[in-house]
């Protein structure tokens, strides 16, 4: 890995990294994500994570079970990258997934190393992310719960979100922090589609007069018995007077 990845790495997502296996090490109960991602494997995600949460409501289900995958595929593969100008094979006609007793992810099966990005452009860089791993899945887990595919764009940018205000308080990481943000600014990408992760969250001022992250678009966790609403909910929120948003965040 390169240095600024090793620093990362050394963070608040420290062992992420290990999050990440070649398909040698993986255990022989990987799915393939083509397989897991598909009608049959969603309905096995629903049926099964679903009896955690007293097989409430399918679509905050899996919404909740959608964020493991989200932030995993987020805090590695844009990781790589912003930090180190390299793609990780995360499309999923060639990823792995492993899958705990829980039915979470607990890790990302990849065939081989990461490769140069082809175009380092924010409106570039993360097409493949976007059209090969995230789309796909995003449309995969709509279609097969009915849950909008918004708010799915909605988890995900909260994580990238979070990472770039991680990358803001990393020494000499400030360019890469920056093509994060600016991702996040752009209505279209490279390709003239809209940008799905455009402005994913608002920058609010608490009670307290601290700045915190409110997504856009509720997750709808609060369907699911004994889940409230999440910290940085909008319908929670609304009320909060909204901010320039900050060179640093929290996580929310």
């Amino acid at each position: 890995m390169s240095v600024l990845l090793d620093r990362f790495y050394a963070g608040p997502l420290k062992g992420m990294e290990r999050k990440l296996l070649t398909w040698d090490q993986a255990p022989k109960t990987a799915w393939r994500a083509t397989d897991l991602f598909s009608r049959r494997g969603m309905a096995h995600v629903i049926q099964h994570y679903g009896a955690e949460h007293q097989h409430g409501d399918c679509r905050a289900v899996m919404s909740l079970w959608s964020k493991y995958f989200l932030a995993l595929t987020t805090y590695t593969g844009v990781a790589h990258n912003l930090l180190a100008d390299r793609q990780l094979p995360l499309d999923l006609s060639r990823l792995g997934v492993v899958l705990g007793e829980d039915m979470l992810i607990d890790a990302l099966v990849v065939e081989d190393t990461s490769t140069p990005l082809a175009d380092t452009r924010a409106e570039a860089r993360f097409l493949p992310l976007i059209h090969d791993t995230w789309g796909p899945a995003i449309t995969c887990m709509a279609h097969n719960s009915g849950i909008a595919p918004r708010a799915l764009w909605s988890n995900l940018g909260q994580y990238v979100d979070y990472l770039v205000g991680q990358l803001h308080t990393l020494p000499a990481a400030q360019h890469a922090a920056e093509a994060g943000e600016q991702l996040m600014t752009l209505r279209k990408l490279a390709d003239g589609q809209r940008n799905p992760l455009f402005q994913p969250v608002r920058h609010c001022k608490n009670a307290e007069g601290d700045i915190e992250p409110i997504r856009r678009v509720c997750c709808i966790r609060y369907l699911l018995p004994g889940l409230g609403y999440c910290g940085n909910c909008p319908l929670a929120c609304r009320e909060k007077p909204e901010a320039q948003p900050p060179r640093r965040v929290a996580n929310g």
